[in-house]
């Protein structure tokens, strides 16, 4: 996903070069820390406009605004990046995956993780925890450019040889162990999501959260699958992510509480509807917006990869401490590839950025909604990935790829960078 051409023509070019990399070590799992015996009860809360709108609904009204993302970066190899978290320092960690052409045939191969000084990105290949083992990498979580996290799963010949892990950089060495059981059976796997909060990591997926307390890994059960996570104002919420049963829970006094959400009922006619609350933002703790929406399958109508087509309507849902309040973005379909919302993250100004297309992005103020078309080079085609904040300023970040079409009209990708 990367020719070697330099796009100049709207990226401030640095060097990619890899560093010398640095000493990678393992470590036997340690003693799993007793699960609770119990969540917290759940905590019943009331809604307005969640009902499934009509057709011409839009309660969004988004304008199209001049963008205000710039692109920083494009790299000058074939590859792309997925994974963001962004550090108040400033420091930048992400996820890469570089292609090659090798006797005539196109070749992707994970290309480790890649920390941003500002100018430069440093590249670290992340040890096995189980050496031997194939090691995928899912979520990223960073508190500075000497502390970060990265977790994934090392696979096994079957599920349950199959173990979630996690690989920790500080004193600049990369350290990686198998997660404590029974969280190890879910966190790491695919939909996992890490923050670090406060200096210290988090990661949730299914029924199962952990957090680091920079002795041991501890466990914690959720009273609902979750598989996005949010920080801020002093509170920790999770929703139930892009492959879930809509759920929201929120993080008391050392257990997890789930806060009731509207039904979401859909059409009695669809096929196939599917409610997803894909990713949280919490500003204050009366001030937490999930995104996601609502969809169902269109029979007789398929989208651009030929897959069935799909309908539907974004949602925004605000909670204000007391419940939640729904706003309904316009009817889409996947033949315009949106038909909800993706990855969301604060704006460090009371507001979200949030992934409606993987070239446009919308954007709350507080008042009104936005959308912003990410820059590319002519003829190229941006794709975003993943959005991440740094936690005390205004900056919010995307990674991604511009890919352009080759001469056999295949798809040639580099890695990028953007910044609001």
């Amino acid at each position: 996903m990367r020719a070697a051409v330099c796009l100049l023509a709207v990226a401030v070019v640095a060097g990619c070069t890899s560093a010398p990399e640095a000493p990678v070590r393992t470590t036997a799992a340690r003693t799993p820390t007793p699960t609770p015996a119990a969540t917290l009860p759940p905590l019943p809360a009331g809604s307005a406009g969640c009902e499934l709108p009509g057709e011409k609904a839009d309660d969004l009204r988004a304008a199209d605004a001049r963008t205000a993302w710039r692109s920083v970066w494009v790299d000058e190899e074939r590859g792309s990046m997925s994974l963001l978290a962004a550090a108040p320092d400033g420091a930048l960690w992400s996820t890469y995956w570089s292609e090659k052409q090798e006797d005539g045939a196109l070749v992707g191969r994970d290309g480790g993780v890649r920390r941003w000084d500002g100018s430069r990105w440093e590249t670290f290949q992340i040890p096995q925890a189980r050496p031997g083992r194939p090691q995928t990498s899912v979520a990223v979580a960073a508190a500075s450019a000497d502390q970060a996290w990265v977790f994934g799963v090392s696979n096994g010949k079957s599920p349950k040889e199959t173990a979630g892990v996690v690989a920790a950089f500080a004193d600049g060495v990369w350290r990686a162990e198998p997660l404590p059981e029974p969280a190890a059976r879910s966190v790491g796997w695919a939909f996992t999501t890490a923050r670090a909060v406060d200096g210290a990591a988090w990661a949730v997926n299914g029924p199962a959260a952990v957090s680091w307390t920079g002795g041991h890994w501890r466990q914690h059960p959720l009273p609902a699958a979750a598989g996005a996570l949010s920080s801020g104002d002093g509170e920790l919420w999770a929703v139930s992510g892009q492959n879930g049963e809509p759920a929201a829970l929120r993080w008391e006094s050392g257990a997890w509480r789930r806060i009731t959400t509207p039904p979401f009922e859909p059409p009695a006619d669809v096929t196939l509807p599917r409610a997803t609350l894909s990713d949280v933002v919490v500003l204050g703790p009366d001030d937490v917006w999930v995104v996601g929406g609502l969809s169902w399958t269109v029979l007789d109508e398929y989208d651009e990869e030929n897959e069935p087509a799909e309908k539907g309507h974004s949602l925004a849902m605000h909670w204000d401490g007391n419940g939640w309040t729904c706003d309904w973005g316009p009817l889409t379909s996947t033949v315009g590839r949106m038909t909800r919302f993706g990855q969301a993250e604060p704006d460090g100004r009371g507001g979200l950025w949030v992934i409606g297309r993987r070239d446009v992005l919308w954007h709350l103020d507080g008042r009104r909604w936005t959308r912003h078309r990410v820059p590319a080079p002519p003829g190229a085609e941006p794709r975003v990935h993943s959005l991440a904040w740094r936690p005390g300023s205004r900056e919010v970040y995307a990674v991604g790829s511009v890919v352009t079409k080759g001469a056999d009209n295949s798809e040639i990708s580099h890695a990028a960078l953007w910044r609001s």
